[in-house]
């Protein structure tokens, strides 16, 4: 295979594997994904690829150093940048010592000034973390491009449209292309949120402040048509890397940090670490790659090292992952036996999958009451993970907590789990859940879940240090 020297990785962020037609999503009439669908169609497909942490910082940081969050200790918003740790150098770094010019179209250097590290020429769209169009992202990467076509490069870009507030962001020409009444039949149910009446407050409110929908159906009809938004640019994208006459010189992958959820099992946005959120899309196209079909279990940290590998380059040691470079020429059911994902955001979660069942460890589950500590699901009947078949599957879900429990004294050597501290912390979404309710309303939920305490008293303690600090 030949060494590629113009690479181009493409995340789209908060897009959900099962909205992209190559995926199998046929819903609505129009097609979210045609450009992305033929893309599909001349590269390599992975089915199986998994994030190992979400949300955003902990996915891309992940996904650029090679290796998961319970090492290098960046596990949500919640981390500090005192607290990020790699032995390992950045994929960007990697190409800037071997003479690639790096650049990166994304604005995740304002939370995770971390993933800057080896870029030569960033660019942050909207001059603020989440802001920017596709059309800017598109715009600023093709003047790069432009510049730097002759050379050696890697360059990063990051599209932000799918991810909420999702009418907020729409455009009003993909509006009209998607139409609610295509959904009902298909929208998840709310039937959580009308049980839990905490729930139901964090939903209403949540979705007021930010304006968009209640109904399930019309945010998914506002979500697809920011995704078919990115497509159109990235098909726009790709028309200048034929106009530079670079399209079949350069090596191109697309993929995302996490997904969405819009009301499965009483979650919304991107706060578990269940398959909707933590399977990603992952397409790899460029000269000499043949278009397959790979069902193996793959996970964001094995993309440094196979890029690393198809451009010729050294690879690191110390990577949690590894090159999926011989995946392309055929199959392999051995590459990854397990995968394993963590999450931080109201639960705390992590989610260890095997012959395609799912056992959710949830390590503190405040007002989500219908969530058990231990979950298993099957994915081949039950991809939404609906049915918890714990109680019926007593043996399997035994072997499978053993063989996360083994898996996780391997990977921590004698470590702390960094996700204890999520625990500790209460999860990175409560700060802003707390801010939509009342006093009253929060004393009644802290009434109702105790563990939330410590949450309300930390950010007191904040506050108070805050004013002693500023006003002594």
């Amino acid at each position: 295979m030949q060494k590629y020297r113009k690479i181009i990785l493409i995340a789209i962020d908060t897009l959900n594997v099962d909205h992209l037609g190559c995926y199998g999503y046929n819903i609505p009439k129009t097609p979210t994904t045609p450009f992305l669908d033929s893309l599909a169609k001349e590269g390599a497909l992975f089915q199986k690829h998994y994030a190992t942490d979400v949300p955003t910082p902990s996915s891309f940081t992940s996904l650029l150093y090679g290796i998961r969050g319970i090492k290098h200790g960046i596990i949500g918003f919640n981390n500090k940048p005192s607290e990020f740790y790699s032995p390992t150098p950045h994929l960007a770094e990697c190409f800037s010592k071997n003479g690639f010019r790096t650049g990166m179209i994304s604005n995740l250097l304002y939370p995770c000034p971390w993933l800057i590290k080896g870029f030569q020429d960033i660019y942050p769209p909207g001059l603020r973390f989440q802001g920017g169009s596709a059309e800017e992202v598109t715009n600023e990467s093709s003047r790069w491009l432009k510049i730097h076509a002759k050379e050696d490069f890697f360059l990063f870009v990051h599209y932000w449209d799918p991810h909420c507030p999702y009418f907020g962001r729409s455009q009003k020409k993909y509006r009209r292309m998607f139409s609610a009444t295509e959904y009902k039949d298909f929208a998840p149910d709310i039937k959580y949120f009308q049980k839990n009446k905490f729930l139901r407050r964090f939903y209403d409110r949540t979705h007021k402040r930010i304006n968009d929908p209640l109904d399930p159906a019309e945010n998914l009809a506002l979500y697809d048509a920011n995704i078919r938004y990115v497509d159109d640019n990235i098909k726009r994208l790709f028309n200048n890397l034929r106009e530079l006459d670079i399209k079949d010189k350069t090596l191109v992958i697309i993929t995302s940090d996490h997904g969405e959820a819009f009301g499965e099992y009483g979650f919304w946005d991107h706060w578990s670490s269940y398959r909707n959120i933590s399977q990603l899309p992952f397409v790899l196209v460029g000269p000499g790659i043949d278009n397959i079909k790979i069902s193996s279990y793959t996970q964001n940290v094995d993309v440094m090292p196979t890029v690393l590998g198809l451009a010729g380059l050294e690879v690191p040691e110390g990577l949690c992952g590894k090159t999926m470079v011989s995946l392309l020429r055929e199959n392999q059911d051995s590459f990854r036996k397990e995968i394993v994902v963590n999450s931080d955001a109201t639960v705390i979660q992590r989610m260890y999958v095997k012959d395609d069942y799912a056992l959710v460890h949830s390590l503190t589950r405040p007002v989500w009451d219908h969530i058990k500590e231990y979950e298993l699901f099957n994915l081949s009947e039950d991809p939404d993970q609906l049915k918890d078949i714990s109680s019926k599957e007593k043996n399997r879900t035994s072997e499978m907590r053993i063989a996360l429990g083994d898996w996780l004294a391997e990977e921590l050597s004698g470590g702390l789990d960094p996700l204890q501290l999520s625990v500790f912390r209460g999860g990175w979404m409560w700060k802003n859940i707390r801010r939509c309710l009342e006093s009253s309303e929060w004393e009644e939920l802290v009434g109702n879940y105790p563990e939330l305490k410590r949450i309300l008293n930390r950010e007191f303690t904040i506050r108070r240090s805050f004013f002693k600090f500023f006003y002594r």
